[in-house]
């Protein structure tokens, strides 16, 4: 799951959290444009699979995607 760290309603970081608790939890790839040292220090403690700070290039995202899909149990 690829979501954004600000949301409306929640952080994505507490979406990501919320899934994992209810055990449908995807891997979670965290996207932001916040490049303050809480949104740093927050991103930094959860169980994404990747942090990416806006403007990303394709490459990293790639290879999150690909991280996130090895990190599923078979």
């Amino acid at each position: 799951m690829v979501v954004d760290i600000d949301l409306p309603e929640m952080t994505g970081i507490e979406m990501c959290e919320v899934l994992q608790d209810s055990g449908r939890g995807l891997p979670c790839i965290l996207i932001t444009g916040r490049t303050d040292a809480r949104t740093r220090s927050l991103a930094a403690q959860s169980d994404a699979v990747a942090v990416l700070f806006k403007p990303f290039e394709e490459e990293p995202l790639l290879d999150a995607i690909a991280r996130a899909i090895r990190s599923i149990p078979p």
